[in-house]
């Protein structure tokens, strides 16, 4: 055996006997004190303990406790469900026998054996994607808003994954940072988090999803959600991967519904909007036909704030129209510039700025840029700018325009109206639920003659315009803070978290 691997057998010895010392204190009601000088058997004796305490008539959240510390790792719906069998019908040295076998397999799949295990019953923030990215576009920045108030006003643990979906871990301050303190200044520093972190094991509290996890931690949450004695809530963001389908790439259908896996199993799903709500409770709906009690669907729509200390740029005799948002399909972003240049050719002087990500397919849209730009058509497009520069870019516009197919909540047009600029959208779902309360145009972004007609209004019509933005100023307001506060009570009240 080479030195680093007695090292490392060393380490996952220690790192065992920790997880299930730790494991015992709460599900042994009496635990052995174990042998202080060796590991191994005192990693034998606690496991022996926790199989023979919970023997018999075994307790769903006990099996689950016991093979996360065995296999550093959360167990699947189908390993809980093996395990309870086992020990409802066989001895304790059979269970404790099985549970290290497959404890080492799932370990070997997906588990970290020199991690140590932390309990907490403090409400568990699922943050996985925001802390390991530096994307900054829609969940990302309802996570960026959010979380840090939450943290500000209660008591929680923020939470990652380890690889291929093996169990939740701590944050190092780094990725921290990213979530409760997040600055442009923090993009391109990214880095690989440490090979063993903690893991982070929620006992009897509330997991909160504040973002959509990644498939391949579905499965664990799903299970989790089952068994664990923790109620699993989530900011419901939309269903468009099944609603609207045709609008995405092939594989997005099937990761959202091993989302929806975990989700029929969750407590209260608090959704961005009605539409959202709508699409979420439609769903819901379908559960009590495989016999299970449906998630509470509650609404809680985002805010429209403005712009916290930003000026509009100082702009030359050329309005601006402005385009916020990813550049795939689902955008409608190559109907604007349709649209542009049949007001370009009316003779009509304007620039077309968009602002946003790449998204998944930006073809045809790159397309038209190019043969824009050949004929000097004064259209930019810029991928990345910080939260001041979008603010002023807002303020600075003659309005904007967000003709999408399909949103959960469509926070580009909130935002443009909460900076008193006026917004073309579209005439449904949550887009017009936004637009409502004054301050906007709808059209049907199908119609390539009304999104054009409604884009040569605003820029021909001064009177309509500042009919608008009088309107956009007056709405009612409702902030971050108001948002953040509503969404942890909802997300809480109904799981027995405090």
């Amino acid at each position: 055996m080479s030195t680093t691997s007695a090292v490392d057998t060393r380490r996952g010895r220690a790192a065992l006997r920790q997880r299930l010392e730790s494991v015992c204190a709460v599900i042994v009601d009496e635990p052995t004190l174990t042998e202080a000088d060796d590991d191994a058997k005192a990693a034998a004796q606690c496991l022996v303990a926790a199989t023979t305490a919970v023997h018999g008539r075994p307790r769903a959240d006990h099996a689950w406790l016991l093979f996360t510390a065995v296999a550093s790792a959360f167990p699947h719906e189908a390993d809980v469900r093996a395990l309870l069998r086992l020990l409802e019908l066989e001895s304790p040295d059979l269970c404790a026998t099985w549970l290290l076998e497959e404890g080492h397999r799932i370990c070997t799949l997906r588990g970290s054996p020199l991690s140590g295990l932390e309990l907490t019953s403090d409400v568990v923030v699922d943050v996985d994607y925001t802390a390991s990215h530096d994307l900054h576009t829609g969940i990302q920045r309802v996570v960026r808003e959010t979380v840090p108030r939450w943290a500000a006003a209660n008591r929680l643990c923020l939470a990652a994954w380890t690889p291929g979906g093996g169990a939740m871990r701590l944050l190092d301050e780094f990725e921290r940072g990213r979530v409760l303190d997040w600055r442009g200044s923090r993009r391109g520093q990214a880095r690989l988090p440490a090979r063993y972190p903690t893991l982070l094991v929620p006992w009897r509290t509330t997991v909160v999803l504040a973002e959509v996890p990644s498939t391949p931690n579905c499965p664990a949450l799903s299970a989790l959600a089952q068994f664990s004695g923790s109620a699993v809530t989530a900011i419901g963001y939309d269903c468009i991967p099944v609603v609207s389908a045709d609008l995405l790439p092939a594989a997005e259908p099937e990761k959202f519904v091993r989302y929806l896996s975990v989700i029929k199993h969750a407590s209260t799903v608090c959704t961005i909007s009605a539409s959202a709500a709508d699409e979420f409770s439609g769903f819901a709906a379908m559960l009590p036909t495989q016999g299970l009690t449906p998630p509470l669907v509650v609404e809680c729509p985002l805010p429209i704030e403005g712009a916290r200390g930003t000026e509009a740029h100082a702009g030359d005799q050329m309005p601006t129209i402005l385009c916020v948002g990813s550049h795939e399909p689902r955008k409608n972003h190559v109907a604007v510039l349709v649209a542009a240049e049949r007001l370009w050719r009316e003779g009509l002087p304007f620039r077309l700025s968009f602002i946003g990500g790449s998204g998944w397919d930006t073809r045809e849209f790159d397309r038209w840029v190019h043969r824009l730009a050949r004929k000097r058509r004064p259209v930019t497009v810029h991928r990345s700018v910080s939260d001041c520069e979008l603010w002023g870019a807002y303020r600075s516009a003659r309005f904007t325009v967000f003709p999408s197919l399909h949103e959960g909540y469509g926070l580009p047009v909130a935002e443009s109206l909460a900076a008193g600029t006026p917004a073309i959208t579209s005439d449904f779902g949550s887009m017009l639920e936004i637009a409502v309360d004054g301050g906007a145009l709808t059209v049907d972004p199908r119609n390539l003659d009304d999104l054009t007609d409604a884009m040569r209004t605003l820029l021909t019509d001064d009177e309509a315009l500042t009919a608008l933005a009088t309107e956009a100023t007056a709405r009612p307001a409702r902030d971050w803070d108001e948002y953040a506060a509503a969404s942890w009570t909802l997300l809480t009240e109904h799981t027995g978290a405090e």
